[in-house]
Formats: structure tokens, C-alpha cells, sequence
């Protein structure tokens, strides 16, 4: 069976996936959730990548790269590791080479929904923000369960932002099979323009979730009978 590699978006860490993790574990699938250093200053999509990379080297199966919101820059070039079996993208930012998510987000603002581009999100001198925890339970939590949406919104981190005025370093979309997931009730991205990125990608197939911005949170178990789904 093939094993999961998991990236994480901004302001979160490795904790998020750990509900996803046990039950993978319990239908007997082994995975792996990286730590990537957003809450420093000076990472780039490279950077990330090369954290994935070394974990995928010491795998002994095929991988299934899955990133999350931010992590949807990083997630398809890790998939051109060659022990790559598929990228799930998850209420994601999808890549367009030699542009910046920044650009795209300009070019685009429906990106984001209405209601987290005027969040009132902590802005630091140095260019990271942060997230309060109410703010962060209405936009990244607002379907989880009521412990779990607070236990989520205080682990929350600094996040720095290298990575999204970077231009992708990504020519061409990795030539695995791709699952784009969006999250109806998402707070922070919009789900249409995942789903005409992912009419472009010939491997791929969009599924959307009645759920947050975080169906690894909220709807832990329907998200992970899916990408058991999708590994077979």
C-alpha cells in the first residue's frame, strides 16, 4: 500500500494532520506529517521541498504528497520526487510557473473569499502575520467541533511569507494522478477557482466536502476514507 507524505499551510505545524494520521494508521497505512520552518523568516519553495525530499528518500513505498491551503505551492513539485504516486491538493493555492501566489492573488482576488480579505489579521514590521484565535475559528475552523476549533486555533503560529511573493519554480504538473479537494463552507478559500485548476491538470479529479477550510479537523474521517480511496 501506498504511504502519505503530508505538508501543512501557514500558521499551522505537523499537529494538524494528526487525527488524519491514527486512523491511516489504524487501516494499517503508514504516513508522514513534515514540520516546515514558516514561523522563521527565509524559506522558499525550495526550501520546503528539500524537507520533503529528504523524508521521501528514507520511504520505502510509494508516496501520496498531500498539501493543504499554503502548502498547495510546494505540494505538486514534491510530487516530482520519483518515488511520487499522486498529490491530493486540499482547499489549496495552485502554482502557475514563474508567477507568484501574490500575483495571482492580484490578478484574482476571488481567490480568497470576501470575509478573509478583511480579517483582521495580526501584521508584524517584519512582513509575518498572526492569527487571533476567534479570527482564526471563523476562518479555518468554523465547522470543527467546538474543542477541537479551539484547540486548533491555539496552536497556531507566526507565519512568514518568502514562499508567496516567490515566483513557482514549477514548469509543468507532475504526471501523477492529482485529487483536488475543496471545502464548501471554507471561510478563507474559494472553491471555484480550485475546481477550473483542476480542469486544466488531464490526471486530475476535483471532490468537494461539505466542510471549514480544514477537513482534516472537521470532517477527519470522510477526508481520510477518501484519500484511502484515492491510494487504491
Amino acid at each position: 500500500m501506498k504511504s502519505f507524505l503530508f505538508i501543512h499551510g501557514a500558521w499551522h505545524g505537523a499537529w494538524c494532520w494528526d487525527p488524519v494520521r491514527a486512523l491511516l494508521t489504524e487501516a494499517g497505512i503508514k504516513s508522514v506529517a513534515i514540520e516546515l520552518p514558516g514561523d522563521q523568516p527565509g524559506s522558499s519553495i525550495g526550501s520546503d521541498a528539500a524537507i520533503a525530499f529528504g523524508v521521501m528518500d528514507h520511504l520505502d513505498s510509494e508516496v501520496i504528497v498531500v498539501g493543504h491551503s499554503l502548502a498547495g505551492l510546494v505540494a505538486p513539485f514534491v510530487a516530482t520526487h520519483p518515488k511520487a504516486a499522486g498529490v491530493v491538493m486540499v482547499a489549496a493555492l495552485f502554482p502557475e510557473f514563474d508567477i507568484s501566489a501574490a500575483q495571482q492573488r492580484d490578478q484574482n482576488p476571488d481567490l480568497y473569499t470576501q470575509r478573509y480579505r478583511s480579517a483582521e489579521v495580526i501584521r508584524h514590521t517584519d512582513g509575518s502575520t498572526e492569527v487571533p484565535e476567534d479570527e482564526a475559528i471563523a476562518l479555518m475552523f468554523n465547522t470543527c467541533e467546538p474543542d477541537v476549533a479551539h484547540w486548533a486555533a491555539s496552536q497556531l503560529r507566526r507565519q512568514y511569507w518568502e514562499s508567496f511573493v516567490e515566483p513557482s519554480p514549477l514548469w509543468a504538473w507532475p504526471e501523477v494522478p492529482s485529487l483536488v479537494v475543496g471545502c464548501s463552507r471554507d471561510a478563507l478559500t474559494n472553491c471555484e477557482p480550485m475546481k477550473a485548476a483542476a480542469a486544466k491538470i488531464p490526471t486530475s479529479r476535483y471532490v468537494e466536502l461539505d466542510c471549514d477550510h480544514s477537513p482534516m479537523l472537521s470532517e477527519a474521517k470522510s477526508f481520510t476514507d477518501l484519500l484511502i480511496h484515492f491510494a487504491k
